[in-house]
């Protein structure tokens, strides 16, 4: 009788404080603005059961300002976890070192000349490549070169991104730099600048003045055209790869200097790298995994394909990355 009050005890003693228990410190992830809602709905599900730790998102208009909230926040970090800074943002940020490293778990998956950053501050978790995308019911003539663009048959149907604040705009003044050189490529933005509809500050409002019919091309995602099939079952929007080549774009996801809550971003690092997750990745965030050893979806079919890479070698881009963002808004404002 002794023993069973004592077992009794016991588990009450162990029910209690099982209730009493401290709650874990929220997770903060920051993020940009298009990060897909079922991502986020899957990540916090998973850290409330698996870690019963609840992740809050911040999202952003796009990179350029969540990086700049970064670096406002050095001193009293508000993030754990940062979702989206890319290969082209990482000297940026290791500068103004707003980040720390660490080596994901499953590092030996992830495809090995997508790893932009040795030291791990920022760990590739997609990548996908920045071309022009066209509504093929309203745009008459298509073009196959980034000079083709130049033409007066394109004049108020293009709109693109600010490479100031948006990502995909930086790749595509990454790109005319590639293409054109140094000496040519803001004579480009001159003659380009005649065609445009609109310079937007973020992919998003780019992406929804395309669909509401406002203009029949716009800078986006190789993979943007898989998200109508999926979910609008029309291949209609279609990617142009313009000069037989692009500029590959490869989003990271890295750990906030100085945080507090290091062994939940690190868990939340190791499953947004997880096969689980990525597996998830081509049809909601409509870019393409880094794992090795995931198959893409039928619907990647409509995707861009290319084997011949625009990209400039990052030093180069380090180097000279404000000087060319601060020429390109001077001409563009002559």
């Amino acid at each position: 009788m002794k023993n069973k009050k004592v077992f009794l005890l016991l588990v009450l003693f162990l029910t209690v404080s099982g209730c009493l228990r401290k709650e874990e410190k929220p997770l903060t992830v920051y993020t940009y603005s298009s990060f897909p809602t079922a991502l986020i709905e899957k990540i916090t599900a998973h850290f409330q059961q698996e870690h019963r730790v609840k992740v809050e998102f911040k999202s952003f208009s796009n990179t350029g300002p969540l990086l700049n909230q970064l670096v406002q926040e050095k001193k009293s970090p508000q993030a754990d976890v940062v979702i989206g800074l890319d290969n082209n943002y990482l000297p940026k940020a290791l500068a103004l070192e707003v980040l720390q490293p660490y080596k994901p778990q499953e590092v030996e998956k992830l495809r090995k000349d997508l790893i932009f950053d040795p030291q791990f501050n920022l760990t590739p978790f997609d990548y996908g490549y920045i071309v022009f995308n066209y509504d093929s019911e309203r745009l008459q003539q298509v073009p196959t070169t980034h000079r083709d663009l130049l033409a007066p048959d394109y004049k108020g149907l293009i709109v693109v991104e600010n490479p100031l604040t948006s990502s995909p705009g930086q790749i595509f003044l990454l790109t005319t730099i590639s293409l054109f050189g140094e000496e040519g490529y803001l004579d480009y933005w001159r003659a380009l600048k005649e065609n445009l509809l609109t310079i937007t500050p973020s992919w998003d409002e780019a992406y929804g003045i395309f669909t509401s019919g406002e203009a029949p091309m716009v800078l986006s995602y190789g993979a943007s055209p898989v998200y109508h099939l999926v979910y609008d079952q029309t291949e209609r929007y279609k990617a142009l790869v313009l000069d037989e080549g692009a500029y590959a774009q490869i989003e990271g996801v890295g750990i906030i200097k100085n945080t507090d809550n290091l062994k939940n971003a690190r868990l939340l690092v190791d499953y947004v790298l997880s096969e689980a997750f990525q597996s998830l990745i081509p049809e909601t965030q409509f870019m393409y995994p880094v794992r090795t050893d995931l198959e893409l979806p039928e619907s990647f079919r409509v995707a861009a394909q290319t084997e011949k890479l625009f990209n400039l070698p990052p030093e180069k881009v380090e180097a000279n990355l404000d000087r060319w963002l601060a020429e390109w808004e001077q001409a563009l404002n002559e």
